[in-house]
Protein backbone atom coordinates (compact mmCIF):
# COMPACT_ATOMS: atom_id res chain seq x y z
CA UNK A 1 0.00 0.00 0.00
CA UNK A 2 2.70 2.17 0.82
CA UNK A 3 4.38 1.68 -2.21
CA UNK A 4 1.81 2.91 -4.38
CA UNK A 5 1.91 6.54 -2.89
CA UNK A 6 5.77 6.93 -3.26
CA UNK A 7 5.25 8.51 -6.76
CA UNK A 8 2.83 10.96 -6.20
CA UNK A 9 1.17 13.39 -3.38
CA UNK A 10 2.80 16.17 -1.30
CA UNK A 11 5.33 13.96 0.78
CA UNK A 12 6.83 12.33 -3.33
CA UNK A 13 7.84 15.99 -4.02
CA UNK A 14 9.52 16.90 -0.94
CA UNK A 15 12.78 16.64 -1.22
CA UNK A 16 15.35 13.86 0.65
CA UNK A 17 16.67 15.32 3.68
CA UNK A 18 20.55 15.90 3.17
CA UNK A 19 22.14 17.52 5.90
CA UNK A 20 24.99 18.68 3.70
CA UNK A 21 22.50 20.36 1.49
CA UNK A 22 20.71 21.70 4.21
CA UNK A 23 23.78 23.93 6.13
CA UNK A 24 22.98 27.53 5.33
CA UNK A 25 25.58 28.92 2.88
CA UNK A 26 28.05 31.16 4.40
CA UNK A 27 28.69 33.80 1.66
CA UNK A 28 32.17 34.19 -0.13
CA UNK A 29 33.52 37.54 1.27
CA UNK A 30 32.31 36.44 4.96
CA UNK A 31 34.85 33.04 4.30
CA UNK A 32 37.71 35.05 3.78
CA UNK A 33 36.98 37.44 6.53
CA UNK A 34 36.89 33.83 8.49
CA UNK A 35 39.70 33.10 6.86
CA UNK A 36 42.06 35.96 7.92
CA UNK A 37 40.97 35.33 11.19
CA UNK A 38 41.42 31.66 11.76
CA UNK A 39 45.25 32.25 10.20
CA UNK A 40 46.08 35.32 12.42
CA UNK A 41 44.93 33.30 15.49
CA UNK A 42 47.44 30.00 14.91
CA UNK A 43 49.84 33.02 13.97
CA UNK A 44 49.59 34.79 16.97
CA UNK A 45 49.52 31.45 19.38
CA UNK A 46 52.76 30.92 17.24
CA UNK A 47 54.06 34.51 17.84
CA UNK A 48 53.34 34.28 21.71
CA UNK A 49 55.10 31.06 21.68
CA UNK A 50 57.53 32.93 20.07
CA UNK A 51 58.09 35.99 22.14
CA UNK A 52 57.70 33.53 25.46
CA UNK A 53 61.01 31.77 24.31
CA UNK A 54 62.71 35.05 23.31
CA UNK A 55 61.83 36.71 26.83
CA UNK A 56 63.70 34.36 28.76
CA UNK A 57 66.44 33.71 26.56
CA UNK A 58 64.50 30.04 25.76
CA UNK A 59 66.45 29.71 22.21
CA UNK A 60 69.76 29.80 24.06
CA UNK A 61 68.96 26.49 25.81
CA UNK A 62 68.33 23.96 22.77
CA UNK A 63 67.61 23.81 19.43
CA UNK A 64 64.89 21.70 20.28
CA UNK A 65 63.04 24.66 21.51
CA UNK A 66 62.85 25.98 17.93
CA UNK A 67 61.65 22.90 16.57
CA UNK A 68 59.07 22.87 19.19
CA UNK A 69 57.46 25.90 17.91
CA UNK A 70 57.52 24.78 14.52
CA UNK A 71 55.83 21.56 15.21
CA UNK A 72 52.80 23.73 17.69
CA UNK A 73 52.36 25.78 14.77
CA UNK A 74 51.96 23.13 12.48
CA UNK A 75 49.51 20.80 14.15
CA UNK A 76 47.73 23.94 15.16
CA UNK A 77 47.89 24.10 10.59
CA UNK A 78 46.70 20.71 10.19
CA UNK A 79 44.01 20.61 12.74
CA UNK A 80 42.58 23.86 11.47
CA UNK A 81 43.27 22.15 7.63
CA UNK A 82 41.18 19.23 8.82
CA UNK A 83 38.52 20.90 10.17
CA UNK A 84 37.60 22.98 7.18
CA UNK A 85 37.67 20.72 4.91
CA UNK A 86 35.10 18.36 5.82
CA UNK A 87 32.80 21.75 5.49
CA UNK A 88 32.72 21.95 1.46
CA UNK A 89 31.48 25.83 1.87
CA UNK A 90 35.49 26.16 3.60
CA UNK A 91 37.57 25.86 0.60
CA UNK A 92 38.70 29.27 0.42
CA UNK A 93 40.01 28.97 4.36
CA UNK A 94 41.84 25.73 3.36
CA UNK A 95 43.71 27.06 0.14
CA UNK A 96 44.34 30.60 2.58
CA UNK A 97 46.23 28.41 5.27
CA UNK A 98 48.00 26.41 2.81
CA UNK A 99 49.69 29.56 0.71
CA UNK A 100 50.55 31.07 4.13
CA UNK A 101 52.20 28.17 5.14
CA UNK A 102 53.93 27.87 1.77
CA UNK A 103 55.22 31.29 1.86
CA UNK A 104 55.83 31.28 5.57
CA UNK A 105 57.81 27.92 6.20
CA UNK A 106 60.36 28.41 2.91
CA UNK A 107 60.94 31.99 4.38
CA UNK A 108 62.35 30.56 7.14
CA UNK A 109 64.50 27.03 6.37
CA UNK A 110 64.23 27.31 2.22
CA UNK A 111 68.01 28.10 0.55
CA UNK A 112 66.23 28.64 -2.93
CA UNK A 113 67.17 31.50 -5.32
CA UNK A 114 67.30 34.23 -3.51
CA UNK A 115 65.54 33.72 -0.31
CA UNK A 116 68.17 33.33 1.82
CA UNK A 117 69.60 37.23 0.52
CA UNK A 118 66.18 38.88 1.49
CA UNK A 119 65.69 36.73 4.77
CA UNK A 120 69.21 38.02 5.84
CA UNK A 121 68.36 41.41 4.20
CA UNK A 122 65.56 42.08 6.66
CA UNK A 123 66.95 41.04 9.82
CA UNK A 124 70.26 42.95 8.93
CA UNK A 125 67.86 46.12 7.79
CA UNK A 126 65.79 45.29 11.35
CA UNK A 127 69.17 45.11 13.00
CA UNK A 128 71.11 48.59 11.79
CA UNK A 129 68.03 50.42 11.77
CA UNK A 130 67.11 49.37 15.23
CA UNK A 131 63.59 49.12 14.27
CA UNK A 132 61.23 46.39 13.57
CA UNK A 133 63.35 44.00 15.42
CA UNK A 134 60.04 42.57 17.40
CA UNK A 135 58.72 41.37 14.36
CA UNK A 136 61.99 40.41 13.17
CA UNK A 137 62.58 37.97 16.21
CA UNK A 138 58.80 36.57 15.82
CA UNK A 139 58.60 35.94 11.84
CA UNK A 140 62.18 34.69 11.70
CA UNK A 141 63.35 33.16 15.16
CA UNK A 142 65.20 30.34 13.26
CA UNK A 143 67.63 32.64 11.62
CA UNK A 144 67.47 35.50 13.48
CA UNK A 145 70.15 34.66 16.27
CA UNK A 146 72.83 33.17 13.40
CA UNK A 147 72.60 36.79 11.06
CA UNK A 148 72.68 39.12 14.16
CA UNK A 149 75.33 37.19 15.39
CA UNK A 150 77.53 37.92 12.14
CA UNK A 151 77.23 41.55 12.71
CA UNK A 152 78.15 41.36 16.28
CA UNK A 153 81.02 39.48 14.92
CA UNK A 154 82.16 42.04 12.16
CA UNK A 155 81.99 44.49 15.17
CA UNK A 156 84.36 42.92 17.38
CA UNK A 157 86.82 42.38 14.43
CA UNK A 158 86.95 46.28 14.40
CA UNK A 159 88.03 46.69 17.93
CA UNK A 160 91.34 47.88 18.18
CA UNK A 161 92.18 48.56 14.41
CA UNK A 162 92.43 52.26 14.65
CA UNK A 163 94.30 55.02 12.78
CA UNK A 164 98.17 54.50 13.36
CA UNK A 165 99.57 57.03 10.88
CA UNK A 166 100.60 60.43 12.09
CA UNK A 167 99.49 62.49 9.85
CA UNK A 168 102.73 65.49 10.82
CA UNK A 169 101.35 68.46 7.98
CA UNK A 170 97.87 70.03 7.75
CA UNK A 171 95.40 69.00 5.18
CA UNK A 172 94.64 72.71 3.84
CA UNK A 173 97.99 72.38 2.27
CA UNK A 174 96.39 70.80 -0.63
CA UNK A 175 93.75 73.45 -1.17
CA UNK A 176 96.16 75.97 -1.29
CA UNK A 177 98.86 75.43 -3.88
CA UNK A 178 97.53 71.51 -5.28
CA UNK A 179 100.53 72.18 -8.19
CA UNK A 180 102.94 71.25 -5.48
CA UNK A 181 101.69 67.90 -5.19
CA UNK A 182 104.01 65.82 -7.60
CA UNK A 183 102.19 62.35 -7.46
CA UNK A 184 98.92 64.58 -8.74
CA UNK A 185 101.55 66.31 -11.42
CA UNK A 186 103.12 62.65 -12.51
CA UNK A 187 99.69 61.27 -12.53
CA UNK A 188 97.74 64.06 -14.76
CA UNK A 189 100.87 64.28 -17.03
CA UNK A 190 100.25 60.78 -17.52
CA UNK A 191 96.66 61.14 -18.45
CA UNK A 192 96.87 64.50 -20.50
CA UNK A 193 100.22 65.45 -22.37
CA UNK A 194 98.42 68.70 -23.07
CA UNK A 195 98.23 69.86 -19.25
CA UNK A 196 102.34 70.67 -19.64
CA UNK A 197 101.22 73.53 -22.14
CA UNK A 198 98.39 75.13 -19.83
CA UNK A 199 98.58 78.67 -17.99
CA UNK A 200 99.58 78.56 -14.30
CA UNK A 201 96.09 79.30 -13.63
CA UNK A 202 94.27 76.52 -15.15
CA UNK A 203 97.17 74.13 -14.30
CA UNK A 204 96.18 74.96 -10.61
CA UNK A 205 92.86 74.21 -11.39
CA UNK A 206 93.05 70.95 -12.65
CA UNK A 207 95.21 69.75 -9.75
CA UNK A 208 92.87 70.75 -7.83
CA UNK A 209 90.03 69.40 -9.37
CA UNK A 210 92.19 66.43 -10.54
CA UNK A 211 89.68 63.95 -10.76
CA UNK A 212 87.92 66.39 -14.05
CA UNK A 213 88.10 65.03 -17.39
CA UNK A 214 89.51 68.12 -19.11
CA UNK A 215 87.77 67.63 -22.20
CA UNK A 216 84.32 67.61 -21.40
CA UNK A 217 85.42 70.44 -18.68
CA UNK A 218 86.52 72.27 -21.55
CA UNK A 219 83.51 71.98 -23.62
CA UNK A 220 80.85 73.36 -21.11
CA UNK A 221 83.22 76.23 -20.56
CA UNK A 222 83.23 76.97 -24.03
CA UNK A 223 79.25 76.59 -24.27
CA UNK A 224 79.33 78.35 -21.25
CA UNK A 225 81.90 81.86 -21.35
CA UNK A 226 80.23 83.19 -18.76
CA UNK A 227 81.52 80.42 -15.81
CA UNK A 228 84.45 82.00 -16.61
CA UNK A 229 84.09 86.07 -16.49
CA UNK A 230 86.39 85.91 -13.02
CA UNK A 231 89.00 82.99 -14.17
CA UNK A 232 89.24 79.37 -13.03
CA UNK A 233 89.88 79.87 -9.53
CA UNK A 234 85.96 81.55 -9.14
CA UNK A 235 84.39 78.82 -11.52
CA UNK A 236 80.72 78.64 -10.02
CA UNK A 237 78.79 76.50 -11.93
CA UNK A 238 75.86 74.68 -10.01
CA UNK A 239 73.69 72.46 -11.30
CA UNK A 240 72.70 69.97 -8.14
CA UNK A 241 69.60 70.86 -7.25
CA UNK A 242 66.87 67.83 -7.31
CA UNK A 243 65.21 68.00 -10.58
CA UNK A 244 68.52 69.47 -12.76
CA UNK A 245 69.85 67.55 -15.16
CA UNK A 246 73.74 68.31 -14.38
CA UNK A 247 76.21 69.01 -16.63
CA UNK A 248 77.62 67.69 -19.95
CA UNK A 249 81.23 67.50 -17.77
CA UNK A 250 82.05 64.07 -16.57
CA UNK A 251 84.83 62.66 -14.09
CA UNK A 252 87.99 60.45 -15.53
CA UNK A 253 86.01 57.71 -13.90
CA UNK A 254 82.65 58.95 -16.06
CA UNK A 255 80.83 60.86 -13.09
CA UNK A 256 78.26 63.42 -13.98
CA UNK A 257 79.29 66.29 -12.62
CA UNK A 258 76.82 68.55 -10.42
CA UNK A 259 78.46 71.03 -9.72
CA UNK A 260 82.12 73.03 -9.62
CA UNK A 261 82.69 75.92 -6.76
CA UNK A 262 86.58 76.41 -7.33
CA UNK A 263 86.49 78.98 -4.63
CA UNK A 264 85.50 77.01 -1.81
CA UNK A 265 87.00 74.17 -3.06
CA UNK A 266 83.86 71.71 -3.72
CA UNK A 267 83.04 69.32 -6.65
CA UNK A 268 79.72 67.35 -6.56
CA UNK A 269 78.68 64.23 -8.75
CA UNK A 270 76.80 61.84 -9.37
CA UNK A 271 77.08 58.43 -9.58
CA UNK A 272 75.65 54.99 -10.27
CA UNK A 273 75.96 52.96 -7.33
CA UNK A 274 75.45 49.44 -8.67
CA UNK A 275 75.13 46.97 -5.97
CA UNK A 276 76.88 43.53 -6.55
CA UNK A 277 75.30 41.07 -4.63
CA UNK A 278 71.06 42.46 -5.02
CA UNK A 279 72.23 43.22 -8.53
CA UNK A 280 70.51 46.62 -7.86
CA UNK A 281 71.27 50.44 -8.95
CA UNK A 282 70.79 53.56 -7.49
CA UNK A 283 71.21 57.11 -7.17
CA UNK A 284 74.64 58.32 -4.94
CA UNK A 285 75.50 62.15 -4.49
CA UNK A 286 79.39 62.47 -3.82
CA UNK A 287 80.99 66.09 -2.91
CA UNK A 288 84.46 66.22 -2.70
CA UNK A 289 85.61 69.27 -0.37
CA UNK A 290 89.36 70.47 -0.76
CA UNK A 291 89.98 72.32 2.47
CA UNK A 292 89.05 70.51 5.35
CA UNK A 293 90.35 73.00 7.63
CA UNK A 294 86.61 74.37 6.76
CA UNK A 295 84.71 71.04 8.04
CA UNK A 296 82.95 70.91 11.79
CA UNK A 297 80.22 69.26 13.50
CA UNK A 298 78.15 71.67 14.47
CA UNK A 299 75.17 71.34 16.73
CA UNK A 300 71.48 72.08 16.57
CA UNK A 301 71.07 75.66 18.39
CA UNK A 302 67.61 73.74 19.62
CA UNK A 303 68.84 70.85 22.31
CA UNK A 304 68.05 68.78 24.12
CA UNK A 305 64.76 69.77 23.29
CA UNK A 306 64.81 68.67 19.49
CA UNK A 307 66.86 68.33 16.46
CA UNK A 308 67.02 70.82 13.95
CA UNK A 309 67.31 70.14 10.22
CA UNK A 310 70.16 70.14 8.34
CA UNK A 311 69.60 73.16 5.88
CA UNK A 312 68.60 75.36 9.41
CA UNK A 313 72.04 74.04 11.02
CA UNK A 314 74.50 74.36 7.84
CA UNK A 315 72.82 78.27 7.57
CA UNK A 316 73.39 78.76 11.20
CA UNK A 317 77.18 78.25 10.78
CA UNK A 318 77.93 80.02 7.31
CA UNK A 319 78.59 76.61 5.42
CA UNK A 320 77.65 76.30 1.88
CA UNK A 321 77.96 72.27 1.99
CA UNK A 322 76.45 69.60 4.76
CA UNK A 323 75.40 66.20 5.72
CA UNK A 324 74.30 63.90 7.81
CA UNK A 325 76.02 64.00 11.39
CA UNK A 326 75.18 61.57 14.69
CA UNK A 327 72.40 59.73 15.17
CA UNK A 328 70.45 59.65 17.31
CA UNK A 329 67.85 58.01 20.20
CA UNK A 330 64.65 57.72 17.70
CA UNK A 331 62.46 54.76 19.57
CA UNK A 332 59.64 54.05 17.43
CA UNK A 333 60.58 55.72 14.50
CA UNK A 334 59.51 58.96 15.96
CA UNK A 335 62.65 60.65 17.41
CA UNK A 336 63.12 64.17 17.05
CA UNK A 337 66.63 64.58 16.93
CA UNK A 338 67.07 65.80 20.61
CA UNK A 339 68.85 62.82 22.32
CA UNK A 340 72.40 62.27 20.66
CA UNK A 341 73.12 58.55 20.43
CA UNK A 342 76.71 58.01 20.81
CA UNK A 343 79.47 60.86 22.20
CA UNK A 344 79.81 63.86 20.10
CA UNK A 345 82.50 66.72 20.00
CA UNK A 346 81.38 69.97 18.26
CA UNK A 347 84.38 72.44 18.21
CA UNK A 348 85.66 71.15 21.44
CA UNK A 349 81.43 71.13 23.46
CA UNK A 350 81.00 67.85 24.08
CA UNK A 351 77.93 65.59 24.05
CA UNK A 352 76.18 62.45 25.16
CA UNK A 353 78.20 58.99 26.30
CA UNK A 354 80.51 57.38 24.41
CA UNK A 355 79.09 53.83 22.75
CA UNK A 356 80.37 50.31 24.17
CA UNK A 357 82.47 47.73 22.45
CA UNK A 358 82.23 47.36 18.63
CA UNK A 359 81.47 50.80 17.95
CA UNK A 360 84.38 53.38 16.34
CA UNK A 361 84.19 57.01 16.40
CA UNK A 362 85.89 59.37 13.73
CA UNK A 363 87.61 62.56 15.20
CA UNK A 364 89.03 65.25 13.29
CA UNK A 365 91.89 67.06 14.74
CA UNK A 366 93.73 70.14 14.69
CA UNK A 367 95.66 69.80 11.88
CA UNK A 368 92.49 69.12 10.12
CA UNK A 369 93.11 65.03 9.11
CA UNK A 370 90.13 62.58 10.34
CA UNK A 371 91.14 59.58 12.73
CA UNK A 372 89.36 56.88 13.73
CA UNK A 373 89.41 55.22 17.35
CA UNK A 374 87.45 53.10 18.98
CA UNK A 375 83.92 54.42 21.06
CA UNK A 376 84.50 53.27 24.31
CA UNK A 377 88.21 55.05 24.24
CA UNK A 378 88.82 58.81 25.37
CA UNK A 379 89.27 60.78 22.37
CA UNK A 380 92.71 61.12 20.71
CA UNK A 381 94.67 64.54 21.79
CA UNK A 382 94.17 67.74 19.61
CA UNK A 383 90.29 66.21 18.54
CA UNK A 384 88.27 69.48 17.77
CA UNK A 385 85.35 67.46 16.50
CA UNK A 386 84.03 63.80 16.45
CA UNK A 387 81.07 61.45 16.48
CA UNK A 388 80.64 57.85 17.02
CA UNK A 389 78.29 55.16 14.89
CA UNK A 390 79.31 51.65 12.89
CA UNK A 391 81.41 50.53 11.13
CA UNK A 392 84.57 51.75 10.18
CA UNK A 393 84.97 51.90 5.98
CA UNK A 394 89.13 52.61 5.71
CA UNK A 395 91.93 53.04 8.33
CA UNK A 396 95.06 54.04 7.08
CA UNK A 397 93.84 53.99 3.80
CA UNK A 398 93.26 50.49 3.91
CA UNK A 399 89.73 49.24 3.06
CA UNK A 400 87.98 47.50 6.23
CA UNK A 401 86.11 43.67 6.32
CA UNK A 402 82.40 45.21 6.14
CA UNK A 403 80.24 42.02 4.61
CA UNK A 404 78.05 42.18 7.07
CA UNK A 405 76.65 45.20 6.16
CA UNK A 406 75.44 44.05 3.04
CA UNK A 407 71.98 45.40 3.23
CA UNK A 408 70.09 47.31 0.94
CA UNK A 409 69.72 51.03 2.90
CA UNK A 410 69.99 54.62 2.22
CA UNK A 411 73.73 55.58 3.22
CA UNK A 412 75.43 58.20 4.79
CA UNK A 413 79.66 57.99 4.93
CA UNK A 414 82.15 60.80 5.61
CA UNK A 415 85.79 60.27 5.09
CA UNK A 416 88.95 61.81 3.70
CA UNK A 417 91.44 61.26 1.10
CA UNK A 418 95.16 60.54 0.83
CA UNK A 419 95.33 64.19 -0.22
CA UNK A 420 93.10 65.45 2.86
CA UNK A 421 89.96 66.27 0.69
CA UNK A 422 86.40 65.44 2.66
CA UNK A 423 84.40 63.03 0.96
CA UNK A 424 80.66 63.00 1.27
CA UNK A 425 78.38 60.10 0.31
CA UNK A 426 75.13 59.65 0.44
CA UNK A 427 72.83 57.13 -1.42
CA UNK A 428 69.33 57.88 -2.23
CA UNK A 429 67.12 54.46 -0.93
CA UNK A 430 63.66 53.02 -0.37
CA UNK A 431 62.91 54.72 -3.82
CA UNK A 432 61.51 53.42 -7.20
CA UNK A 433 64.28 53.18 -9.19
CA UNK A 434 66.95 53.77 -6.42
CA UNK A 435 66.21 50.72 -2.87
CA UNK A 436 70.04 52.06 -1.77
CA UNK A 437 73.05 49.74 -1.55
CA UNK A 438 75.18 47.71 1.05
CA UNK A 439 78.41 49.46 2.85
CA UNK A 440 80.30 47.17 0.04
CA UNK A 441 79.43 48.96 -2.90
CA UNK A 442 79.79 52.75 -0.58
CA UNK A 443 83.60 51.41 -0.35
CA UNK A 444 83.76 50.87 -3.73
CA UNK A 445 83.24 54.41 -4.76
CA UNK A 446 85.36 56.04 -1.64
CA UNK A 447 88.04 53.79 -2.82
CA UNK A 448 87.66 55.49 -6.17
CA UNK A 449 88.54 58.88 -4.77
CA UNK A 450 91.42 57.86 -2.90
CA UNK A 451 90.03 56.93 0.64
CA UNK A 452 92.21 57.20 3.25
CA UNK A 453 89.51 57.24 6.34
CA UNK A 454 86.22 56.80 6.29
CA UNK A 455 83.35 55.83 8.22
CA UNK A 456 79.21 54.75 8.22
CA UNK A 457 77.15 57.70 9.37
CA UNK A 458 73.66 57.27 10.34
CA UNK A 459 71.66 56.28 7.32
CA UNK A 460 68.09 55.56 6.16
CA UNK A 461 65.69 58.00 6.41
CA UNK A 462 68.31 60.20 8.15
CA UNK A 463 70.50 60.18 5.20
CA UNK A 464 71.34 63.97 4.00
CA UNK A 465 73.02 66.04 1.68
CA UNK A 466 72.73 69.64 1.34
CA UNK A 467 74.47 72.54 -1.46
CA UNK A 468 74.02 76.02 -1.35
CA UNK A 469 70.37 75.68 -0.07
CA UNK A 470 69.28 72.64 -1.71
CA UNK A 471 68.74 68.88 -1.15
CA UNK A 472 70.58 67.24 -3.49
CA UNK A 473 69.33 63.39 -2.73
CA UNK A 474 65.78 62.19 -2.41
CA UNK A 475 64.88 61.31 1.51
CA UNK A 476 63.41 57.92 1.73
CA UNK A 477 60.56 59.61 3.09
CA UNK A 478 58.58 61.90 0.87
CA UNK A 479 56.72 63.19 3.30
CA UNK A 480 59.97 64.79 4.50
CA UNK A 481 61.95 66.09 1.55
CA UNK A 482 63.92 68.46 4.03
CA UNK A 483 65.39 65.29 5.77
CA UNK A 484 64.49 64.78 9.49
CA UNK A 485 65.45 66.48 12.76
CA UNK A 486 69.28 66.07 13.36
CA UNK A 487 71.30 66.70 16.30
CA UNK A 488 74.23 68.00 14.71
CA UNK A 489 75.45 68.02 11.28
CA UNK A 490 78.96 67.78 9.50
CA UNK A 491 79.05 71.61 7.86
CA UNK A 492 81.75 72.73 5.05
CA UNK A 493 82.17 76.82 5.71
CA UNK A 494 82.51 78.79 2.82
CA UNK A 495 83.56 82.31 1.29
Amino acid sequence: MYANNQGSGEFARRPAHNAKSSRKKISPAIQWILSIVLMGLIFAIYFVLCLIFTRFNLFDLTAGAKWILLIVLAALALALTVLLALYADWKRPVIALLVCLTLYIPANFSNLGKIPYLRTLWIQTAYSTMRHQGLMHLFLPWVTEPECQKVEDAKSAQVGVNTTIDYDHDAKDFFLAPETNQEIIQQIEQEDPGFSDLTPEQKSFYALFHELDRESTEAYLAEHPAALEDGYDNILINHSALGDKGTSIRTKFGEKVLAIDAANGILIVEIEANDRRSGTTSRAVLAVAKDASRLSLCPATTLPAYGQIVDKIARNNGGVLAMTGSGFIDEGGVGNGGQIAGFAMCSGTTYGNHYGYGYKRIELHENNWFYIADAYTNSGTGTTDAMEFQPSLFVDGIRQDIGAWYEVNPRACIGQSKYGEILMLCVEGRRAGSPGCSLETCSDILAQHHAETAMNCDGGTTAILWFRGNILIRCSNPAIPQGRYLPNAWVYTGK
